[in-house]
C-alpha cells in the first residue's frame, strides 16, 4: 500500500468513525451541516459564478441556477426531515401476536461523491445535503475538468467543514480510480455510461453500494396537434442551456412529418430570439468542454459535407463554442440516435407514426427521460407502458429534474439509484427492520414436533 492509500484510508476511517460513534444520529447534526452548505452559498456567490464562467463560460442565469437548486433542496429538507425519519410501524401478522414490528432509518457511514464537469458544483452538493439529511460523512472529489471550480469548492469545504465531517480531494482521473477502490459505505457518481461500468465493477470489489446518474438519449416525440410555438421555444431551451451538457437536455426530435418544416422555422426562430444572428458570440451560450468540442465539431463537418445542416452549423475552437445547430437525420442513421450527443447539435428525425418511433426507441438503451409533445392521454399512457426510461416529461423538457421532491434517476445504461429529496434521504440510508415480541403466550405450536401444528397451518392457510 503506498502513501496515497494510506492517507485515503486513515481520512475515510476517521470520518466513518464520527458515524459509529453516534456523533452525526441527532437530526440537529444533519440540519447543521446542511446549513453550513447554505451559508457557503449565500458568502461565496461571487466567487462560484466566476469560476463557472471562467471554466465552463457560465452566464450567470445558469450559474446561479447552480446554486438555486442546492438551496431549493436544503429548503425541503429542512421543512421534511422529522417526519422522514419518523421510525415507520408496520404491520405483523395475527399469529405473532403479541409483537409489533417498525423500519428506522439509520446513516450508512461515509458516503464518496464523484463530480462531474457539466454541473461541477450542482452535483455535489446536491447529493452531499441529501448524504448529510441521512446522517452521514462525506468524500468529495470534484471534476478535474474544471479547475477552478475545484479549487473553489475545495477552499470554501476545509474552510466551512471539519475534516472528519466531510473531506475534499483535488485531482485527476487516478485519484478517482483510487478512490473507488477504498472501502466507502456508499458511492454517488455523475457521468458517462462508460465510466460508470468502470466505477460499478471497482466498487464490486469491496461490494460498495453505488447510486449512478448517467448519460441520456433522451427522445422528443412531437404530434401534429403539439401547440409547435411553445414547444420549440421549450425545446431550444432545454436542449441549448449549458450548450446542450445536460443529462436531461432533449438528444435528437423526432417529429411527424406533416408538422417537420414549420418545427423547424419555429426552432430556428428561437434560437436567433434567444441567441443571437451570432450565437458564437452570445454569452449566454457556454463553453463545450474540450472533449466534447473536438467530437461535436468533428460530426458537425460530416453533416455539412453532405448539406445536412437545416440550421446554425458555425464552430470556433478558440472560443470552444459550437452554434445551436438543427441537423436534418434520417430514422435508420443508428450511429447518432442511439448516442448522447451532449452538445449544441439538434437532430430533427421525421417519422410516419408513433409506432416506428416507439420500436426505435425500443431498440436503444432506455433513457434517462421521454419528452413528448402534442398526443392525448391514450397515447401518453401507451408509450408509458410500452417503453422504459427514468422519467416521462409531457408538454415540456428538464422538468422531472427541476423539481425537488420529485425521485430522480435512471434505468439500464442510463443509471441506477434515485435522489432528490425523501428519496434522496433513503437513498443514503440503511432501512433497518425491529421487531419486538413479548414474553406472554409462548404457544408451542412452532416448535417440534411438528405433527401437532399441521392440522392448525391446514385450516389457518386453506392448504
Amino acid at each position: 500500500m503506498n502513501s496515497l492509500d494510506k492517507s485515503y484510508k486513515a481520512n475515510i476511517e476517521k470520518l466513518k468513525n464520527k458515524v459509529i460513534t453516534g456523533q452525526t444520529e441527532s437530526i440537529n447534526w444533519r440540519i447543521n451541516q446542511i446549513n453550513k452548505v447554505s451559508k457557503l452559498l449565500d458568502e461565496n456567490k461571487k466567487e462560484i459564478i466566476k469560476a463557472l464562467f471562467f471554466d465552463l463560460g457560465k452566464s450567470e442565469i445558469e450559474a446561479l441556477s447552480e446554486i438555486l437548486l442546492v438551496k431549493e433542496e436544503i429548503s425541503l429538507i429542512k421543512k421534511n426531515l422529522r417526519s422522514w425519519i419518523r421510525p415507520r410501524r408496520v404491520i405483523t401478522p395475527i399469529y405473532f401476536f403479541p409483537s409489533f414490528s417498525k423500519v428506522t432509518y439509520e446513516p450508512l457511514g461515509c458516503v464518496l461523491i464523484l463530480g462531474p464537469y457539466n454541473y461541477p458544483l450542482l452535483y455535489l452538493l446536491k447529493p452531499l445535503v441529501n448524504i448529510f439529511s441521512a446522517g452521514n460523512t462525506a468524500v468529495m472529489k470534484p471534476s478535474e475538468k474544471c479547475s477552478s471550480v475545484s479549487k473553489l469548492i475545495k477552499n470554501l469545504c476545509d474552510k466551512y467543514f471539519q475534516k472528519d465531517t466531510l473531506l475534499t480531494i483535488e485531482g485527476d482521473y487516478k485519484d478517482s480510480i483510487k478512490l473507488v477502490e477504498q472501502n466507502f459505505d456508499h458511492i454517488f457518481f455523475t457521468g458517462s455510461t462508460e465510466t460508470g461500468k468502470s466505477i460499478m465493477k471497482s466498487a464490486s470489489k469491496n461490494l460498495t453500494p453505488i447510486t449512478l446518474e448517467l448519460s441520456g438519449t433522451n427522445p422528443v416525440i412531437i404530434f401534429k396537434n403539439a401547440n409547435l410555438k411553445i414547444a420549440a421555444k421549450r425545446i431550444v431551451w432545454g436542449k441549448f442551456f449549458n450548450s446542450g451538457q445536460s443529462c436531461m437536455a432533449p438528444n435528437h426530435i423526432f417529429v411527424e412529418k406533416e408538422i417537420e418544416t414549420q418545427l423547424v422555422e419555429e426552432l430556428k426562430k428561437f434560437i436567433t430570439i434567444f441567441y443571437g444572428k451570432n450565437p458564437i458570440t452570445s454569452k449566454n451560450l457556454s463553453k463545450l468542454q474540450k472533449e466534447q468540442y473536438s467530437k461535436s465539431s468533428e460530426l458537425l463537418k460530416r453533416y455539412k459535407k453532405e448539406k445536412r445542416i437545416l440550421f446554425g452549423g458555425i464552430y470556433s475552437k478558440k472560443r470552444m463554442k459550437i452554434s445551436p445547430t438543427i441537423l436534418k437525420v434520417k430514422l435508420e442513421e443508428k450511429n447518432i440516435i442511439q448516442k448522447e450527443l451532449f452538445s449544441s447539435l439538434l437532430p430533427v428525425i421525421k417519422i410516419e407514426n408513433k409506432y416506428s418511433v416507439l420500436k426505435k426507441i425500443n431498440e436503444s438503451s432506455k433513457p434517462l427521460a421521454i419528452y413528448i409533445f402534442g398526443g392525448n392521454k391514450k397515447i401518453h399512457d401507451h408509450i408509458s407502458k410500452v417503453t422504459s426510461s427514468g422519467s416521462i416529461c409531457i408538454n415540456d423538457v428538464m422538468l422531472p429534474v427541476l423539481i425537488p421532491n420529485l425521485p430522480f434517476g435512471g434505468v439500464g445504461k442510463s443509471g441506477m439509484g434515485k435522489f432528490h429529496g425523501e428519496e434522496g434521504f433513503k437513498n443514503f440510508s440503511n432501512q433497518k427492520s425491529i421487531t419486538y415480541r413479548s414474553f406472554l403466550f409462548d404457544l408451542d405450536f412452532r416448535y417440534p414436533p411438528y405433527e401437532k401444528i399441521m392440522k392448525f397451518i391446514k385450516i389457518f392457510f386453506k392448504i
